[in-house]
């Protein structure tokens, strides 16, 4: 019976190093989010964008009014203006892929004016 035990152990033991000694298979690469993550993550990065265009033009954003993808890449972000019920709106367009504003349109309270692509 002691032998028994011994080889048991001893197998036990040899295993054991053999699983520790082997090499692990690479980590697999983690998948792409979701689609909709993605559009999450877009809209978040968007909106920040807007937001620093925004103050950069010497608006204060109140809130997002609506924030909506026109096509893949393209944005329209729809900012609420300070004072708060001024009615008016700062309306932007994206390019997502050259990650900038291409149109700004003031609109509500003042006839719209429209900012010239850069």
């Amino acid at each position: 019976m002691k032998l028994h035990s011994a080889v048991v152990i001893f197998l036990s033991s040899a295993l054991l190093g053999l699983g520790c000694a082997a090499q692990t298979p690479e980590r697999l690469p983690s998948p792409e989010p979701s689609p909709a993550v993605q559009r999450e993550m877009g809209y978040r990065e968007i909106v920040r964008i807007g937001e620093e265009y925004a103050v950069a033009q010497g608006y204060e954003p109140s809130r997002v009014e609506e924030a909506v993808e026109l096509r893949p890449n393209y944005w329209r972000v729809r900012f609420a203006l300070a004072p708060k019920g001024s009615g008016k709106l700062l309306q932007l367009e994206f390019d997502g892929a050259r990650r900038q504003v291409v149109k700004s349109t003031e609109v509500g309270g003042v006839a719209g004016k429209v900012v010239p692509e850069p």
